[in-house]
């Protein structure tokens, strides 16, 4: 009986960006023995009409000073400036094209979705547009004239109303939540959540977990296409600053490359 950790997420949710590195970690630390899933919540069908009275957002502009402090708070890059350039239409043609990815292959899915966050995050990709879902699809290796197919499918369309109902059945109501389960055994982990609450509710459904050793960073770096300093400063227990010590100082030996994006850096091996 496997054990799957269950996202209920949004590609352009900030703070389901901010939560990557313990996601990354997470993978590391536990392999094969645990499932990995991704639903689509839908956070906002239209960002003209929007409004969180909680947060003051009632245009879409409000939205910068937020992802600003949540970059602040979560260490990911993230550049606010597509929030007053050229803000989003919906978060939903998204969600879709996570789910038209999927029917080709989860794992694929999977970076697509990834690929997504750090497009409008740090890159400020209009992901809504269906240029730009193509243009990342080929980024990850998608079959593109399969993927432009089932984009525009009813199949795709439905597979993101699903997703929809089973976040509101589960009653994740903030973006990150998680689902750990085991047969019967479950848990909702609402928000936000650290690697240590995520890995004690895996334990709690399945004690027969292990946590293994993180790998070398070198190869942590080149099992992904990129990995941003948060990332690393997360798997291997670091501060900011000592987890760009390391690094720098392999950049500096010629294994691995550094780009700004947004307010932080990417790193991918040479």
């Amino acid at each position: 009986m496997s054990t799957t950790l269950v996202g209920f997420t949004d590609p352009f949710c900030t703070w389901s960006w901010g939560a990557e590195p313990v996601i990354r970690r997470t993978r590391a630390i536990y392999g094969d023995q645990i499932d990995l899933e991704f639903v689509m919540g839908g956070l906002v069908e239209d960002f003209e009409t929007f409004h969180d009275g909680a947060n003051g957002i009632s245009d879409p502009v409000d939205v910068a000073p937020h992802w600003e402090e949540a970059a602040r708070r979560h260490g990911m890059p993230v550049d606010a400036n597509v929030w007053y350039e050229n803000p989003p239409n919906s978060s939903y043609p998204a969600s879709i094209a996570y789910k038209a990815a999927g029917f080709q292959e989860e794992a694929l899915a999977n970076r697509y979705l990834r690929r997504l966050r750090e497009a409008f995050a740090a890159e400020r990709r209009q992901i809504d547009q269906p240029e730009v879902l193509l243009e990342l699809a080929e980024d990850v290796g998608l079959d593109v004239e399969q993927f432009e197919t089932d984009l525009h499918s009813a199949q795709a369309r439905e597979a993101f109303s699903q997703d929809m109902k089973r976040t509101r059945r589960n009653r994740a109501t903030a973006f990150p939540s998680f689902v750990v389960e085991n047969g019967d055994d479950r848990q909702l982990l609402r928000g936000f959540q650290s690697f240590d609450s995520i890995a004690q509710a895996l334990e709690r459904v399945d004690p027969s977990l292990e946590q293994r050793e993180p790998p070398a960073l070198v190869d942590f770096v080149d099992s992904h296409s990129r990995v941003a300093t948060r990332e690393v400063a997360e798997l291997y227990e670091l501060d900011r600053e000592g987890a760009l010590e390391r690094l720098e100082s392999l950049e500096a030996d010629g294994q691995l490359t550094s780009r700004e994006r947004g307010s932080g850096h990417f790193w991918k091996t040479t």
